[in-house]
């Protein structure tokens, strides 16, 4: 065997251990009250529960939910989401619910979007809620746009959407976009995304 046949399967090996430790087991925070509970999207079933869950525990006086717009996801989910996340926003609560479309409709634009309403409100602290294997990447864009304290609260899905191979791959190719895009609101040159 030479040596590029056996560095094939030993980096994938790697990547694969890298991904089980970075991405299973990522440093989360316990819930502590906060000034804002921000939701990344989209907001699934699972991830609207949670958020849920957390509220009537009383971890935010405000819950912020991020809302893709119908197409933006590139697939036919958005409708769905918008809906759910429609019936949530337009609910009577306990507690201040605010809706927003990110621009770019990413993590970095939900990132933009948590700068802004921390400097509108003055909030020193908040929670993000995403699920696990995106805890570690969420963790790093929030911190680019936002210099409060920020707990990464995490929950996990019954059965990953995209499965778990597939997670790691859009999670590695998320980390690569994210480590050529340093700052809170870079964005890739040749590929830039809405920011009217």
């Amino acid at each position: 065997m030479t040596w590029g046949a056996a560095s094939v399967p030993a980096l994938l090996l790697a990547w694969l251990l890298g991904c089980w430790v970075v991405l299973q087991h990522p440093r989360t925070d316990e819930p502590s009250r906060s000034d804002a509970l921000f939701v990344l999207g989209p907001p699934d079933r699972t991830r609207l529960a949670e958020a849920q869950r957390l509220m009537d525990a009383g971890i935010a006086p405000v819950l912020v939910i991020a809302v893709p717009g119908a197409g933006d996801l590139g697939d036919d989910s958005g409708p769905v989401y918008y809906t759910r996340a429609q019936q949530v926003c337009a609910a009577e609560s306990a507690y201040e619910v605010i809706c927003f479309r990110p621009d770019p409709s990413t993590t970095q634009g939900e990132a933009l979007q948590l700068r802004e309403l921390s400097r509108q409100r003055g909030w020193d602290h908040v929670s993000a809620l995403t699920y696990r294997q995106h805890v570690t990447r969420s963790r790093l864009i929030l911190e680019r746009c936002y210099a409060g304290e920020l707990d990464v609260l995490a929950f996990d899905y019954p059965e990953l959407p995209r499965g778990l191979l597939r997670e790691f791959a859009y999670q590695s190719g998320g980390f690569a976009k994210a480590w050529v895009t340093p700052g809170c609101d870079q964005q890739l040159p040749w590929r830039p995304k809405s920011r009217d």
